[in-house]
């Protein structure tokens, strides 16, 4: 495992886009909340380039997270914000630029085809908030983020429904659902040997998360997995009335029962409400970094448990 190292009072971030544009007023906030760290920030330029939905070309998203990987200066990098766009990135980065740059890398959504490459290398990278959500994000989010970079993440506890889950030791990778689906048959493709899956999505519709979590399944994505850990799932649609359908005709399972089911079909442990994922509390975790996660009962609802070993 080849783990950056913790930053210190006085270092440099540096933020580029691999996927969607922001603005310098919507930025603002996350400059000076991680100036408040004591820390410096460098934004790339690329980061206010409109190109459709895009922060520029791919040739400039790439040249922008290569220069960061590539200065000395940075020591984290902090990608702005989601969408779609890092896909058409990532193959373009060299492994020995990732492995050489010996940095953090920050983010989550669209950027999970950036950890899955990460950490099929070997590098843990850190799954957490990104400047567009600085404002709206929970002060513990924000927190957990700093204590992630600089060597001084809290142990988390959370009260979520769980399943055969007892105590589980090892390494987390996954990230998005959608964009986890949308790599299978790639070089990203997520590796689930020996680790804790997590997963989270937003503004999907229920028969769509079956068609995904069937597709890893019968892909062998989950073989030699020890557990699921769930995330935020946000938004989740049905094809009823109340979503906006002119006739009603439900899936049938809610969310949860959908994971559970295909947990039972894995023969995996799985665990819910992890305080990840597109909403406010999106609270940083390690990817590729081992973890325990335990609980104190067998079943049910209760307090569950991550620490790092």
């Amino acid at each position: 495992m080849l783990q950056p190292p913790f930053l210190v009072s006085g270092d440099t971030i540096g933020i580029c886009a691999t996927a969607r544009w922001m603005t310098a007023e919507q930025m603002m906030p996350a400059i000076q909340e991680i100036e408040s760290w004591g820390l410096k920030v460098v934004v790339m330029d690329q980061v206010f380039y409109q190109q459709g939905q895009l922060a520029g070309s791919d040739y400039q998203r790439t040249e922008a997270l290569l220069s960061l990987l590539e200065r000395k200066d940075i020591r984290a990098i902090l990608i702005a914000r989601g969408g779609y766009g890092s896909v058409r990135v990532v193959d373009a980065i060299p492994d020995d630029v990732i492995r050489q740059s010996n940095k953090w890398l920050c983010g989550y959504s669209d950027i999970t085809v950036l950890h899955n490459r990460w950490n099929q290398l070997g590098i843990p990278t850190i799954h957490s908030t990104m400047p567009i959500s600085f404002s709206s994000c929970t002060p513990r989010a924000l927190s957990q983020l700093r204590g992630a970079l600089m060597g001084q993440w809290e142990t988390t506890e959370w009260q979520g429904f769980q399943k055969n889950w007892t105590s589980i030791e090892a390494p987390i990778v996954g990230g998005n659902l959608s964009v986890v689906y949308a790599q299978l048959g790639s070089e990203t493709q997520l590796k689930a040997n020996d680790s804790i899956v997590f997963l989270e999505d937003v503004d999907e519709m229920l028969y769509h998360v079956d068609r995904m979590l069937q597709a890893l399944k019968r892909a062998g994505v989950m073989q030699g997995a020890k557990g699921i850990l769930v995330g935020g799932l946000t938004q989740i649609k049905d094809n009823t009335l109340e979503h906006g359908f002119s006739t009603d005709n439900p899936w049938g399972k809610d969310v949860q029962t959908i994971f559970v089911d295909w947990a039972d079909s894995l023969g995996l442990p799985i665990a819910f409400d992890f305080p990840a994922g597109h909403w406010e509390k999106n609270e940083a975790l390690y990817l590729r970094r081992p973890v325990r996660i335990s609980n104190q009962r067998n079943n049910g609802d209760h307090s569950m448990r991550m620490e790092l070993i």
